[in-house]
């Protein structure tokens, strides 16, 4: 029998937090078939002799070098599962989160992704991921708290949840492989709103969330980099040229805000990140064109159907 969801999970040595991780999916109270696969982005700690050597029914998948978000699709290349769950290594799963997701995209065959509520490990009463915002100046944060409230609710993206394998197959990735990590989760919910598709978030459906070590192995003002770098490259390729040059002043301003703010925090390694990250762009302008044509190509809606998602009051507050 086929399953119905595959669990796509991303590992760098996080071994331990890997098999916790693993223990806590086996426990799932469900009726839907899974399996799961665990990809691992070249970890030095043993992590996949680990897993295999625990778990005799999870393939694992070990690269040779860490290649951050792209990894999910050497697993979901594979897998011939109707729903991908793909997600880091840090976490515990409630044992009904996976039937409120999947009993609720079976409902809406509208929505393509669906997110559940990360609750912090250590203190359960703390969220640590109740839906995201962005803003049109192509700036985005998720919320730590119960802002969206217990309903179920749109939002304009999410790096995490169950998403339907036939979207990731028009695309022939999840994430877009040049990001690396940060701003790839963005990407993501503009092409499936492009696409004219929903993105939802779930809030009955829990994880509890402990922390991966892997993004603290780079240098901050590295992440501020790739951060501002994808945002940008995103801002390029999803909207339409009137709606760049419309937005471009917009977004160029916040940056130079952005900057300022860093200078004034003595904090110039992120200052210089971010000049860093728009001269890319401009020297890069040939291959954004590239993506851009082939994401245009899927587009089913007009930019105001995105811009409905939009939002500068979070911004503002930061």
């Amino acid at each position: 029998m086929k399953s119905k969801v595959s669990f796509v999970i991303l590992s760098y040595n996080d071994g331990k937090m890997v098999i916790d991780a693993m223990k806590s999916i086996k426990k799932l109270k469900t009726k839907y078939k899974y399996d799961v696969f665990v990809v691992d982005n070249g970890s030095k700690d043993g992590t996949p002799e680990m897993i295999k050597k625990t778990f005799k029914d999870v393939r694992v998948i070990g690269l040779s070098k860490n290649i951050g978000t792209a990894a999910y699709d050497a697993a979901i290349g594979i897998s011939k599962s109707e729903y991908i769950y793909f997600t880091g290594c840090d976490i515990e799963v409630k044992n009904d989160m996976l039937d409120k997701l999947v009993d609720f995209m079976d409902k809406n065959k509208g929505v393509m992704l669906a997110a559940p509520k990360y609750i912090n490990f250590d203190n359960r009463k703390k969220i640590d991921l109740g839906g995201t915002w962005l803003s049109k100046s192509f700036y985005s944060g998720t919320f730590k708290n119960n802002a969206l409230g217990n309903r179920n609710v749109e939002i304009p993206y999410i790096g995490t949840g169950l998403i339907r394998s036939g979207f990731v197959n028009k695309f022939g990735y999840l994430f877009d492989n040049d990001y690396f990590f940060y701003g790839e989760d963005v990407d993501l919910g503009l092409r499936i709103r492009l696409f004219g598709f929903k993105v939802c978030y779930i809030p009955d459906a829990v994880v509890y969330h402990r922390g991966s070590i892997s993004r603290r192995i780079h240098k901050s003002s590295y992440l501020t980099f790739l951060m501002e770098r994808n945002l940008l490259r995103t801002f390029f390729s999803i909207l339409k040229i009137k709606n760049i040059i419309l937005l471009l002043p917009y977004v160029l301003l916040m940056r130079f805000v952005a900057i300022l703010k860093d200078l004034s925090k003595l904090n110039a390694g992120h200052a210089f990140a971010r000049l860093k990250a728009i001269f890319w762009i401009i020297f890069n302008l040939d291959g954004i064109s590239k993506k851009r044509r082939k994401t245009q190509a899927i587009r089913k809606v007009d930019d105001k159907e995105l811009f409905r998602f939009f939002s500068e009051k979070y911004l503002f507050k930061i």
